[in-house]
């Protein structure tokens, strides 16, 4: 039984190095079924799977099924179904029975990261003490929350979810790894060895799972991750546990992604944390890159090239859907595409159908659902034409293709909070400097919080692979000094 971690700054492979060591083990005579690869998020579980299979193309996902999250691997071994977890309409519903208002309260839908977010920050409090393994009475004391709230509210809400989970017979995702973590003995297969992608990432209760695999099978683990890339304090993450884990250290130094002007205003930022933080150097892109201020973002051509645009917070990324649409530009947000393929692929069949010719009925008939017109002009263009759309839908879609945006192919310009972006990466990055006071009000909490603020911002720079392009904030008390 052995321990490893590898510790990566941004580009450096951190997961291509733990997919090294699968195929290491695998050729020692480890079976699939006692190799564990755990991360953090279930798109980073995913796209580890993907990219084993595509250099393993004998094999399919049910050969690897133990590519996952945490939270999946207990749910699959628990034998629970998604009707038994607690959704959003529940916690809507313990609020009115409690008398407090809650708009939203939910895990990330059907992602098993067990990052849970409401606007109430009774529920908030209540989840974070329990990924923490703290009682809900020693986080109020913390003094971390940022809007008024009283301990026997918190008290009797917290007794209220409980009752309301055992009356209908529901779990959290919290429930579902205590759950696991009270099994003796563990009822799984007996790993050689485990991985763990994004570490820095878990939460308290999580690094128990991580310890129980690892007592209970007596398995090798290797752990990965980048304590200057943990961002998720506010949801339980505990970065401690990451760089007190004890272990052979294995230091990446080589970014592929991060150009050398990136990386010395990244490291700006990072090395304002003054302890609790692992040491490491590490070589940049051998490019410079480019770095540039605007006050808007329409000062930018966003009209060519890979786009990541990113703010600080959802409030803050309202406004730019709207611009883009104005503009005509074909985008992705964490709710999908701007527009679907749908009336794309309509037009296009428009246009073969003023030409004479042929496609499938099913692809005509839904050419025709455009039209609401009994008379139609089968030589006229499909922005005239196409009356039964929406006449917003109309001008996007005619303003994307004047703009050349292909709608084939997925959208060049991507847009996210930092923390939805973590773990991408473009080739240009616009990067929203302002903040909003509860994110200024929270970095004051303490010096973990200011600490994470400061990661926060040095993931967001990092996602650069050559320009980055910063918006400046008018109200220069709301701004992050980078």
């Amino acid at each position: 039984m052995a321990r490893y971690k590898v510790v990566g700054p941004p580009g450096t492979g951190k997961t291509r190095r733990l997919l090294n060591q699968v195929h290491k083990y695998v050729q020692q005579g480890i079976t699939l079924d006692q190799i564990g690869y755990f991360a953090f998020t279930r798109k980073a579980a995913g796209e580890a799977r993907d990219r084993f299979l595509a250099k393993n193309e004998d094999l399919t996902k049910k050969d690897i099924k133990y590519f996952q999250t945490l939270h999946s691997l207990a749910f699959n071994n628990l034998g629970l179904k998604e009707e038994n977890v607690m959704q959003e309409g529940n916690y809507l519903a313990i609020g009115e029975s409690c008398g407090i208002q809650i708009k939203y309260a939910t895990y990330e839908t059907n992602n098993f990261n067990g990052i849970f977010s409401s606007n109430s920050e009774y529920l908030s409090l209540i989840n974070l003490a329990r990924v923490k393994q703290i009682s809900a009475t020693e986080q109020f004391n913390l003094n971390e929350h940022l809007t008024w709230i009283t301990k026997d509210k918190l008290i009797a809400i917290e007794k209220e979810i409980d009752n309301y989970k055992k009356t209908f017979g529901l779990i959290d995702f919290t429930d579902m790894i205590s759950k696991f973590l009270d099994q003796h003995p563990l009822k799984l297969p007996k790993f050689k060895v485990i991985f763990v992608d994004e570490a820095q990432d878990l939460s308290l209760i999580q690094w128990a799972m991580i310890k129980k695999i690892e007592k209970d099978t007596e398995c090798d683990v290797w752990v990965a991750g980048d304590d200057d890339q943990a961002i998720f304090g506010w949801a339980g993450a505990d970065v401690d546990s990451f760089i007190k884990w004890e272990s052979r250290e294995i230091l990446l130094d080589q970014s592929k992604r991060v150009p050398s002007l990136i990386q010395t205003k990244a490291l700006n930022v990072i090395n304002r944390i003054s302890y609790n933080r692992i040491p490491k150097n590490y070589l940049p892109k051998d490019i410079p890159g480019s770095i540039y201020q605007r006050y808007k973002l329409n000062d930018i051509d966003l009209t060519e090239g890979d786009w990541l645009i990113l703010t600080r917070t959802k409030s803050l990324l309202k406004a730019v859907p709207p611009f883009l649409k104005r503009k005509g530009l074909y985008f992705n947000t964490a709710q999908g595409n701007s527009i679907g393929k749908t009336l794309y692929e309509d037009i296009i069949n428009w246009e073969k159908i003023k030409k004479g010719e042929k496609i499938p009925e099913i692809s005509y008939q839904r050419v025709m659902e455009n039209i609401k017109s009994k008379e139609i002009n089968f030589q006229g263009d499909w922005y005239d034409v196409f009356n039964n759309v929406a006449i917003t839908k109309r001008e996007y879609m005619r303003a994307m293709l004047l703009n050349k945006e292909d709608l084939h192919k997925e959208p060049r310009i991507k847009v996210s909070t930092i923390h939805g972006a973590k773990g991408g990466e473009a080739t240009n990055v616009v990067l929203f400097l302002n903040q909003t006071a509860n994110t200024i009000k929270g970095a004051k909490k303490s010096q973990a919080k200011q600490e994470e603020e400061f990661r926060v911002w040095y993931v967001g720079i990092t996602r650069t692979m050559e320009n980055l392009f910063l918006i400046k904030c008018k109200n220069k008390l709301k701004e992050f000094k980078i």
